[in-house]
């Protein structure tokens, strides 16, 4: 079975790299082994004790049966449906998750969530700023996991995205929020660990709480694995 907790890191068969070796660096710190899967290379038997789903393009709308918003340009249905199937493999495994951006979207629909197609058509009381740097605050929820983890309240993150989640799925709370009132975060409401980032973890390494978010996947991973010996 090997001697290092494995977690599968999904993205696009194009576009991914960055996102690919950033997730592998933090994931690695924290000794665990990376398995990289886009939707043409993935192996459904892949033996795995995590899965992590980053970001990158839209999830098509009729994943969801969504309505075609203009702002979706790029969708991927073949990787909608790689990452459908992590997800309900890890849900049967009992497996921690974790959803970065366009992952924690995945991980809200799956659970029946729904989204917000496009947050410039909102009614907006702050700017909503597309960039790769830590300039907005997001408000942790307090008593939810992501607190407990970071042991704060407020942090600053980058923001990337045009979608949000809008009503969180079966099972999933807020843990956190923007200005806004934009979810930020969300998570199980199980002892299982399921967490979903709207914001790029992975692209502030240096951060102190893209650090601890990602040792505690990988703390995850790693119990995942010794309950399965």
């Amino acid at each position: 079975m090997g001697s290092k907790a494995v977690v599968v890191v999904t993205g696009s068969s194009r576009g991914s790299k960055t996102a690919w070796l950033a997730s592998r660096f933090l994931l690695r710190l924290f000794g665990v082994k990376v398995r990289f899967f886009h939707p043409g290379s993935w192996d459904e038997s892949v033996h795995m004790h995590g899965v992590l789903i980053t970001g990158g393009i839209d999830i098509d709308p009729s994943t969801y049966k969504g309505a075609h918003h203009p702002s979706i340009t790029k969708s991927d249905p073949e990787r909608d449906a790689m990452e459908l199937a992590l997800l309900k493999r890890a849900e049967k495994e009992g497996l921690p998750v974790m959803g970065i951006c366009r992952g924690m979207q995945m991980i809200n629909l799956f659970y029946g969530g729904t989204l917000h197609p496009h947050v410039h058509d909102l009614d907006l009381s702050y700017p909503h700023p597309h960039t790769p740097l830590p300039l907005r605050e997001v408000i942790i929820e307090p008593k939810t996991r992501l607190h407990e983890i970071l042991h704060s309240s407020k942090i600053k993150v980058n923001a990337l995205h045009h979608q949000a989640v809008d009503r969180p799925g079966d099972g999933l709370r807020i843990a956190a929020r923007d200005k806004n009132g934009l979810i930020q975060a969300i998570e199980g409401e199980s002892e299982r660990f399921v967490t979903g980032l709207q914001w790029h973890p992975e692209f502030m390494p240096y951060a102190w709480h893209s650090r601890r978010i990602f040792g505690a996947l990988a703390k995850a991973a790693k119990v995942a694995r010794r309950q399965m010996r």
